[in-house]
């Protein structure tokens, strides 16, 4: 036994779990706990362990979401695909997704499908697609201002209300503009949708590459 104990000091001070040690010797936990009791630096090592092993819990973690993610995405594309066949000679779904183009945000990094234009009628028809093809209703729809310096946020953000027909709850802070800019050039603002969902928005990026693809064959 005293062979053993001695080896068990050596592992241990070469930073070995008690796990370890108890595997390769053939030595109880609780036995080792006696031998190193006393011992201040095994305590420390014990402590580097956890804080060694605290991390690695969080890397397999990370790992594990990660690839859930992955894989979570590569079912909203596959989703997309099989989507855009039944929907890409609807008139609304071609529309949402040309406004899309050229006024949506293509960054895929936050997952945010943002777009904005000053006619409130492009926000409805972009709303109407977020209900038709993404369920999405417009109470789970964020909305904002672009104002200049000289106009009057109240007087735009009913204007908008009534044109979109939300309500205060359905707004997110409306900005100012800041810089050379001040003058107003439009007279109530730009208008600002915000959906929160990277899932939606890789189908949304995905159904973009389609209908292009789409439209180029035809040309």
């Amino acid at each position: 036994m005293k062979d053993k104990k001695d080896r068990a000091f050596e592992l241990r001070k070469n930073g070995h779990t008690y796990a370890y040690i108890s595997e390769i010797l053939g030595v109880p936990k609780s036995t080792l706990s006696d031998w190193f009791a006393h011992h201040p630096w095994s305590e420390e090592i014990r402590k580097k362990n956890s804080i060694v092993s605290a991390k690695r819990n969080i890397q397999n973690l990370n790992e594990k979401t990660k690839n859930k993610l992955k894989e979570k995405y590569k079912k909203a594309e596959k989703e997309a695909e099989m989507e855009f066949k039944k929907h890409k000679n609807n008139p609304l779904f071609v529309a949402g997704l040309m406004l899309y183009i050229g006024e949506g945000d293509k960054n895929i990094v936050d997952g945010m499908i943002r777009i904005s234009n000053f006619d409130p009628n492009v926000l409805k028809i972009f709303m109407l697609f977020l209900d038709k093809f993404f369920f999405v209703k417009k109470e789970k729809v964020k909305f904002w201002i672009l104002l200049y310096p000289d106009l009057n946020e109240k007087t735009c953000k009913v204007w908008w209300k009534n044109k979109l027909q939300i309500g205060d709850r359905d707004f997110y802070k409306n900005q100012i503009i800041k810089g050379k800019h001040k003058k107003k050039r439009l007279q109530y603002g730009v208008g600002n949708i915000i959906l929160s969902n990277k899932f939606l928005k890789k189908k949304l990026l995905r159904w973009i590459d389609l209908i292009s693809e789409h439209i180029a064959g035809m040309v």
